[in-house]
């Protein structure tokens, strides 16, 4: 039943079925896709190695087929990119023997797990796909973060991160941020203990829209990931009154969810056009530009067989039981 009302949210359990997808939404609505293979929490070491293959077939074949972009939007930025989860390359989550809140950055484990990101990384570089490094539960923040950091320092130009802003360290971990550096902000959708994590949604979107805000200062590219239209628009209004060239942010949606008319609105520009933003008139200039260019919209595409898929889409109904509605809506043919 999880994984009937979750199907318009997968992309299909095959590489090459996302693939074609991600093509079709791209020739369809001119959406760009992020592509997941759903797998987290590996159980071994063949678990681990089987990851970093399927994911260099993904790869591959992204470089094989990439979208066919018209030459008014050919941009490296509007092509598929790649997602994955630290769990899936390490069999052991980075927590101290015999303690709950103790965590680790170096292990035996772990550094196996470093080489397998960097081995997917690299081999990502060199057929010029982007990829991201995904976010979980507290427990592996500081361990993707500082594989995230380790990444860049080493010279990696196609690998992004994710920061959750339910977590209260995101604050202080933003002063780590630069124009090298690429970031998908979300809420999150892990249940955090309150003495580590905001408990209110209202607080955690307003902060998407505060750090999102600082990133951009700091010259950071970011893909700001939320189906909240109020709070993107309060996105919008900041990025205009801080002048940030739209060729520095994106905006990411999860497949499935219906919002066509907005995310339709906001790449034809024709959002910009609306009087909630002519009142912004010391930024017509800017406000031009984005109506004539618009903002880029990405779609967040997870597959993978349905004996992995269960745990995630398990989460994400738990996280926002609105999905059953939007399962129904989909499956009906009633989306926006």
């Amino acid at each position: 039943m999880v994984l009937f009302l979750a199907k318009p949210y997968l992309a299909g359990e095959t590489a090459a079925e996302a693939l074609t997808l991600s093509q079709k939404l791209y020739d369809d609505f001119k959406y760009s896709s992020t592509l997941d293979i759903l797998g987290e929490d590996a159980q071994d070491e063949s678990d681990c190695d089987a990851s970093v293959e399927h994911y260099k077939e993904l790869i591959s074949l992204i470089a094989q087929h990439p979208l066919k972009l018209s030459q008014a939007i050919a941009e490296e930025r509007r092509q598929p990119t790649v997602s994955f989860k630290p769990s899936m390359f390490a069999t052991k989550a980075p927590v101290k023997e015999g303690s709950a809140s103790a965590f680790q950055v170096r292990s035996k484990e772990l550094d196996l797990a470093y080489n397998r990101i960097e081995t997917v990384v690299a081999f990502a570089e060199e057929r010029g796909v982007r990829v991201t490094l995904e976010a979980e539960d507290h427990r592996w923040t500081d361990f993707h973060l500082e594989t995230y950091f380790a990444l860049i320092e080493s010279g990696y130009k196609n690998v992004g991160t994710v920061l959750q802003t339910r977590l209260f360290r995101t604050k202080k971990d933003l002063a780590r941020f630069d124009e090298r550096m690429r970031t998908r902000l979300v809420i999150g959708i892990y249940n955090e203990p309150s003495s580590l994590a905001h408990t209110a949604k209202p607080v955690m979107k307003d902060l998407l829209v505060d750090y999102a805000r600082e990133l951009m200062a700091r010259g950071t590219y970011v893909e700001i990931a939320t189906h909240d239209t109020k709070c993107l628009a309060s996105f919008f209004a900041a990025a205009i009154t801080d002048k940030v060239d739209p060729s520095r942010f994106e905006t990411q949606f999860l497949h499935g969810v219906p919002r066509k008319r907005f995310q339709e609105s906001l790449i034809s520009g024709r959002l910009f056009e609306g009087e909630e933003y002519r009142q912004l008139r010391e930024n017509h200039e800017y406000l031009q530009k984005l109506a004539r260019e618009g903002v880029l919209v990405r779609m967040y595409l997870p597959f993978g067989e349905g004996k992995v898929a269960g745990a995630y889409c398990r989460r994400r109904l738990k996280e926002n039981p609105n999905m059953v509605t939007y399962g129904i809506k989909n499956l009906l043919k009633l989306g926006e």
